[in-house]
C-alpha cells in the first residue's frame, strides 16, 4: 500500500490508471453486454406447401396467450402494443422465433424455441390478419423451418416432406446472386448485425440479434415488418429478387466455419484475437515502462 501511495501522485500515474480502467471496462462490457449469442438457437419447421389454417384455433390461442397484453380487440394495452394492421408476417416472425409470447413486452426478447407448432403459428397469424387488419403476408416463396420428425406419425411421410423442403430450399437459394447480396447486406445490414452476422449493441440497452440461425423466411419477414428498432425494407425499397440475393449471401455467411478463439470475437479467429491480445499487452507494458523510467529520472 505504501508503494502505491508513494507513486499515485506521479505525472504519468493518471495515464496508467486510465489505460488499465479502459482495458477492464472493455473486457467487462464484452461479458455483460446483451447480445444474441445468449439466445437459444432454434430450428422451425415449415413445409413448402401452404397448409390450411384454422381461424377458430388461432382465436383460441390469441385469447389464451396474447389478449392479456394486446387486448381482445388487438388495439393494445399498457402492457403491449397495438396489433392493428401488423399482418401475418409479423406474427409469424415473432412467434416462430420464440420472441412471443413474452411475459414482459417492454424487454427485448432473444431467440428461443417456439411455444407453438408451425400449424398453430399459421392459425394465429391468420386470425390476427383477418381480425385486426392485414399487413405484409407471410412470404411463402422463402423457405421457413425444416420439417421435424415429431410433426409426422409416419417415417415415410417425414422423409418425403424433408426431401420436398430441401428441394424447395436449394431452388430458392440458387436463384440469388451472392455478390449482389453481399453489397446489399454491407450497405443495409452490416452496421447493426455486423459484417459476420453476429449482431451488435444498439442504444437504450437493445441489440441487433445475430442471424446465424435465421431461416430465409425469417430474414425476409424481418425485412418487410421491421421488428424492434429495425427499419422496414419493403419490396419497393429492396425488391423481391434483391431480397433473395441478400438471403443467399446471409446463408453463405452462416455456412462459413467459425475460426474459433478464446473469446470468439465476432468469429475473427485465433490469429486476429492473438494480435489484439498482443497489442493490448504491449501497450500496457510500454505504459508501465514509461512510468518506471520517468520515476527513475525524477529520482536521479
Amino acid at each position: 500500500m505504501k508503494w502505491i501511495t508513494a507513486r499515485r501522485r506521479h505525472p504519468l500515474a493518471g495515464y496508467v490508471v486510465v489505460i488499465i480502467a479502459l482495458a477492464f471496462f472493455g473486457v467487462g462490457y464484452a461479458f455483460v453486454a446483451p447480445n444474441a449469442d445468449r439466445a437459444q438457437a432454434q430450428t422451425v419447421a415449415a413445409g413448402s406447401e401452404e397448409a390450411p389454417v384454422d381461424i377458430s384455433n388461432g382465436k383460441q390461442i390469441f385469447v389464451q396467450s396474447c389478449a392479456s397484453c394486446h387486448g381482445l380487440d388487438g388495439k393494445g394495452t399498457e402492457n403491449g402494443p397495438d396489433l392493428t394492421g401488423v399482418g401475418a408476417a409479423a406474427v409469424d416472425f415473432q412467434v416462430s422465433t420464440g420472441r412471443m409470447p413474452s411475459m414482459n413486452p417492454d424487454v427485448q426478447m432473444p431467440r428461443r424455441d417456439p411455444v407453438y407448432t408451425e400449424q398453430e403459428i399459421l392459425d394465429l397469424a391468420a386470425y390476427v390478419d383477418q381480425e385486426f387488419g392485414g399487413g405484409p403476408a407471410i412470404p411463402e416463396q422463402a423457405p421457413g423451418l425444416a420439417p421435424q420428425r415429431s410433426d409426422f406419425e409416419d417415417e415415410s411421410e417425414y422423409k418425403a416432406a424433408k426431401e420436398q423442403y430441401e428441394a424447395a430450399y436449394e431452388q430458392y437459394i440458387a436463384g440469388g446472386d451472392t455478390e449482389a447480396g453481399m453489397k446489399l447486406y454491407m450497405t443495409n445490414c452490416a452496421h447493426c448485425h455486423s459484417w459476420s452476422g453476429a449482431g451488435g449493441a444498439l442504444t437504450d440497452g437493445r441489440w441487433a440479434p445475430e442471424i446465424h440461425e435465421a431461416t430465409p423466411r425469417e430474414i425476409y419477414e424481418a425485412m418487410i415488418t421491421g421488428p424492434g428498432a429495425m427499419p422496414v425494407f419493403n419490396d419497393t425499397t429492396i425488391t423481391e429478387e434483391e431480397k433473395q440475393s441478400l438471403i443467399k449471401f446471409v446463408k453463405d455467411l452462416q455456412a462459413e466455419p467459425d475460426a474459433g478463439g478464446v473469446f470468439s470475437l465476432d468469429r475473427i479467429g485465433q490469429v486476429a484475437e492473438g494480435f489484439i491480445g498482443w497489442t493490448v499487452g504491449m501497450s500496457l507494458i510500454v505504459a508501465c515502462a514509461i512510468w518506471i523510467t520517468a520515476k527513475q529520472r525524477a529520482h536521479d
